[in-house]
């Protein structure tokens, strides 16, 4: 027995090593918060103050000086972020992580996003004396620094990536990848396309899509169904992205008239799906003549949004629609040739080579059209084109990035009309761009090139690229983009809401649902007078009233008559015709009413799109937008099953059966007492990495799980993806909460999901969290002698040899 136990000793002993070890190994790569760094290139003393939520005070004798600091910060504790964006836009993932994600760098390489962006670092090489190029620069050179001489990155050491510098071009491709993500035509066009073709124009109609187009309709007993169903393939490639997709947002400026403090009042949340690190890295920068707090991506050196003292600026989504697919008519005598209006075209055709990690280079034949990239070579979602090529026409990748200088003159505009001059060279993606200064000014400008087209395209459905008829026109001039300046409302808002008709015409978009915007119009119009506090409370709103709506419809179609009073399921149905579309943690009628609806809508698509399409269409805009249409609707042929063709189902009894369904399954789950039922139990937040995907890595790299309040398109949006599992875990929420007073400009406000280090073993990887979960905001320092005293880290830059 002893040698048993001097094994089991010494077993232990070697296991408590082992975890020593790696902890001190873990350890020697937190980041540094303080000391001296000699810095390439600097040209004085530059020092930082971090304080104590991580957040960078650059203080420097030039703009140069303070983006090197800033840019070696920014690898400092986000390299690993930044890699991963920089592989995903040019198609690099497979080097590190295999034929998992082979479908990714193919459908990206596809696009050519790599070629964009060499294109604009070419063009950014040709403007040398422009302000933003040598700040660019110096960011860039900082960058470089800290990954040649910097600690390396835990995640670097556990996948095996060497650490190769930063070029110009990788700025742009960080970029891009916002762009791509902010693209919701290829997440919907296809599957819309495939909806007509396969079940007519009446399915879609019946949906509220009013198209250009006259085709006829299918009957239950016609059809002409694929039997294959639909197929969604990019909702896979998405699947597979290190990052969640960014969507979403809210931002509200209130004028002076109307805030209590006699000066403008600002705030903005940015939604984006939840990920860790958190996608915004915060810092205050200060030289002679610019002092700037502002929010920018890891890897681009100018901040998205910000505020100085005379101005600040917000963003949301602009959904319109700059991507249009068109079906070319190839050439029967030559494959590499497509009719183009009167001629035959040649393709341009480029070889790309994918490497892939422990597998042989994958060789891959990137086609392009005078329309775009033909994506139907990598997109399984055109297989019904067969052999025929579907091209991209995409504004992004037609146009010139312009980000660089656009972000570069925001924070640097000395006056209204200047920022609007800066906002109105962005091309795409598009962006609803708020803003607000201490002159009591107020506005907002929908940013983007918008597309002309004939008044008979349908841009949401795949056009003849052969005629030219259906080709793009142009581009609206910016001064026609919806906008609103100064209002006599005294507040301009967005929530992603579809925008007025500018010259009778609604431009069209992949515009979010009118949840968010009905709820904050009201609130917006029940006061006469705002302080920054209510602003703050609206951004926390966890009502949707377009839910309670559906919810009214759906109780109408129930059968109540045989529930008796006290039964579980009259506790459940009186909870629900109280409920006004409240997410609060202590709620129990959004967490029935979601599986109710989840098994609602699935009995009533499954049959016609399949599994996967049903899955993705989901999660469209175009879905949320359409659910009180079909709802109201109860003769849709959706309702029918199209596989019992001897039956005729109807909405009353998907609905009731639903209902058996949805309640079964949570007694199951969470027990037979519905007041147990709280949101809180299933509505949670969890901060995922990329390699907190993998178990045991997640109670390394990932944050919570935490119950939160909100729901889908509430103002406090904590949106989830409605699947098969009576769970509702946020995938998508406010990557930034700030608000700000005029009449206190250096004291603005504001809270990350996670917090400013992408590096597990810093204390500012999480620290923010409980904040942000209990809805509670910090400051955004900008008082310099308040930043000195309360810092306790200082580093402090030097030019080399001093």
């Amino acid at each position: 027995m002893k040698w048993i136990k001097r094994i089991f000793l010494s077993f232990t002993l070697l296991l408590l090593l082992l975890c020593l070890g790696v902890y001190l190994y873990l350890y020697s790569h937190k980041p540094s918060y303080s000391g001296e760094v000699a810095l390439k290139g600097l040209q004085n003393k530059t020092e930082v103050y971090f304080d104590s939520y991580g957040v960078p005070h650059i203080y420097g004798q030039s703009e140069t000086d303070v983006y090197r600091a800033l840019g070696y910060i920014h690898a400092q504790e986000r390299l690993f972020q930044i890699e991963l964006i920089r592989r995903v836009s040019s198609g690099r993932l497979s080097e590190i992580f295999g034929n998992a994600v082979l479908d990714v760098d193919k459908f990206f390489r596809m696009l050519g996003i790599n070629e964009h962006a060499a294109a604009s670092a070419k063009e950014f090489s040709l403007h040398p004396n422009k302000a933003w190029n040598p700040a660019a620069l110096a960011y860039l050179d900082g960058m470089n620094d800290y990954i040649e001489n910097g600690k390396t990155p835990i995640e670097f050491t556990l996948l095996g990536i060497p650490k190769e510098k930063y070029t110009v071009k990788d700025m742009y491709l960080v970029v891009s990848y916002v762009s791509f993500n902010f693209q919701m035509a290829f997440r919907t066009d296809p599957l819309l396309d495939r909806i007509k073709n396969n079940l007519g124009i009446i399915y879609l109609r019946d949906l509220g899509f009013v198209p250009g187009d006259t085709a006829n309709s299918v009957s239950k007993q016609e059809g002409n169904f694929n039997e294959s169903k639909l197929l969604s393939d990019f909702q896979s490639i998405q699947n597979n992205l290190p990052f969640s997709v960014w969507t979403g947002s809210n931002s509200v400026v209130i004028a002076a008239q109307k805030s209590s403090s006699g000066k403008v009042l600002f705030e903005n949340d940015t939604h984006i799906g939840q990920q860790q690190p958190s996608v915004w890295y915060e810092s205050h920068l200060e030289y002679p003549g610019f002092r700037f707090y502002g929010s920018s991506i890891a890897g681009f050196p100018f901040a998205a949004l910000g505020h100085s003292e005379r101005h600040a600026w917000g963003l949301t989504i602009f959904e319109n629609d700059d991507l249009d697919f068109y079906k070319e008519k190839i050439n029967p005598d030559d494959s590499n040739q497509v009719w183009e209006r009167d001629h035959w075209s040649n393709l341009s055709i480029r070889t790309e080579t994918i490497k892939v990690k422990d597998s042989a280079d994958v060789i891959l034949r990137c086609r392009t059209s005078s329309h775009g990239p033909v994506c139907s070579d990598v997109m399984k979602e055109f297989k019904d084109y067969g052999s025929v090529p579907i091209a991209a026409c995409w504004t992004f990748l037609r146009e010139p990035n312009t980000m660089m200088e656009v972000t570069y003159e925001m924070a640097h505009s000395k006056s209204l009309e200047e920022f609007k001059m800066a906002a109105s060279k962005l091309a795409a993606p598009g962006l609803n761009v708020l803003y607000a200064d201490a002159e009591n000014n107020i506005a907002w400008w929908a940013a983007a090139k918008i597309v002309k087209r004939a008044l008979n395209v349908e841009s949401s459905l795949v056009l003849d690229g052969a005629s030219g008829e259906q080709d793009w026109l142009g581009y609206h001039d910016f001064d026609l983009n919806p906008s609103s300046v100064n209002p006599s409302e005294g507040f301009v808002y967005s929530c992603n809401q579809t925008p007025e008709a500018v010259n009778g015409i609604i431009y069209p978009g992949y515009y979010l649902p009118d949840d968010r915007s009905l709820r904050m119009k009201a609130l917006l119009s029940a006061k006469e007078t705002f302080s920054l506090k209510d602003l703050q409370a609206i951004n926390l709103d966890v009502i949707n009233p377009i839910t309670s709506r559906a919810c009214e419809i759906l109780l109408a179609h129930l059968s109540k008559d045989s529930i008796r009073s006290g039964t579980p399921e009259f506790v459940i149905i009186d909870a629900l015709e109280k409920w006004k579309g409240g997410h609060n943690m202590e709620d129990i009628a959004p967490s029935f009413y979601y599986r109710w609806y989840y098994h609602i809508y699935m009995s009533t698509f499954l049959d016609e799109l399949g599994e996967e399409d049903a899955n993705a269409f989901l999660k469209t805009h175009f879905q949320k937008s359409s659910i009180i249409t079909w709802l109201l609707n109860d003769s849709s042929l959706w309702w029918d099953d199209i596989n019992t063709k001897e039956n005729k189902e109807s909405m009353s009894e998907i609905v009731n059966n639903s209902f058996r369904s949805a309640f079964d399954e949570l007694t199951s789950a969470y027990g037979p007492n519905p007041t147990a039922w709280q949101w809180k139990k299933f509505h949670k937040l969890e901060l995922e990495h990329p390699l907190g995907k993998q178990k045991p890595l997640n109670y390394l790299f990932n944050v919570g799980p935490f119950p939160i309040a909100g729901g889908l398109e509430t103002l406090n949006n904590q949106s989830f993806a409605l699947t098969a599992s009576p769970t509702f875990k946020s995938n998508l929420g406010a990557a930034l909460r700030r608000t700000i007073d005029f009449a206190d400009p250096e004291n603005g406000m504001s809270v990350l999901p996670g917090g400013q280090s992408g590096n597990p073993m810093s204390k500012h990887y999480d620290d923010q969290t409980d904040l942000y979960v209990r809805g509670e905001l910090r400051k955004e320092m900008m008082n310099r002698e308040e930043i000195i005293s309360v810092c306790k880290n200082k580093m402090v830059f030097l030019p080399v040899g001093r």
